[in-house]
This record gives structure tokens, C-alpha cells and sequence, in this order.
């Protein structure tokens, strides 16, 4: 699911319209319409806080984290088959990562960088 879609989904969820969403990030509807489409290329990871605070989630909702749970004093994975086909589907969405990063621009980069440097903190 892409970020503009995980938007539309969780703003339709609150009862929010894009006017409304756009008001509380300070931007026109029509920019949200166009991030909820895909029309535009990167979104700034201020803008990505800015919607995860209006959206009551955080940062991490658009941008899943891929890290697996195992067990501190067992040392046993505690990973179901589900969730290991699911590792499985984000370790390919990765690699599809790693291998465009070269490709970006700063930007978008950037974004990136920040991104990584938020889910640290939390």
C-alpha cells in the first residue's frame, strides 16, 4: 500500500475531509489530493509529521517498521508463519529500497534519512 493511499485511508477512517486534513497540515486540499493519488514525488518528512500528528498515528503508520520480535530470555523467534511471509514481503520491498537509493535524488534521500532517524527515537 503506498503512503498516498495509507493517507486516504486513515483520513476516511477519522471522518475527515481533504479540506479539512489540509487545513491542520497547512496545506490546500489539492496537495492532499495529489499525495492521496501519487502525483507527487516525495513527501518532505516534515510534512510526514505534520500529517502522522493530524492523522492521530505516527510517523512509523507510513513507513512500516521490518524489525522481528524474538524472545530476550528465550532466544526463540516468536514470529508466526504469517508474520514470517509477511518479513518476507518487506525484505523484497527493501531490497527494491536499497537498490533505487543510489538512484534518488537528495531529496528524496533525505526523506529517507529522516525517516530512519525518527523510528530510532521511538
Amino acid at each position: 500500500m503506498s503512503i498516498g493511499d495509507k493517507i486516504k485511508e486513515r483520513r476516511k477512517e477519522l471522518g475527515m475531509t481533504q479540506t479539512e486534513l489540509g487545513r491542520r497540515v497547512h496545506k490546500s486540499s489539492q496537495v492532499i489530493s495529489n499525495w492521496e493519488r501519487g502525483y507527487t514525488t516525495g513527501i518532505a518528512a516534515e510534512d510526514l509529521q505534520h500529517l502522522a500528528n493530524a492523522l492521530s498515528t505516527s510517523i512509523s503508520f507510513f513507513v512500516p517498521n521490518t524489525y522481528t520480535t524474538t524472545s530476550p530470555v528465550l532466544g526463540t523467534d516468536n514470529t508466526s508463519s504469517y508474520d514470517k511471509v509477511q518479513e518476507q514481503k518487506k525484505d523484497s520491498r527493501l531490497d527494491s529500497l536499497i537498490a533505487e537509493y543510489p538512484h534518488l535524488d537528495e531529496k528524496s534521500k533525505d526523506i529517507i534519512d529522516a525517516i530512519v532517524a525518527l523510528s530510532k527515537k521511538e
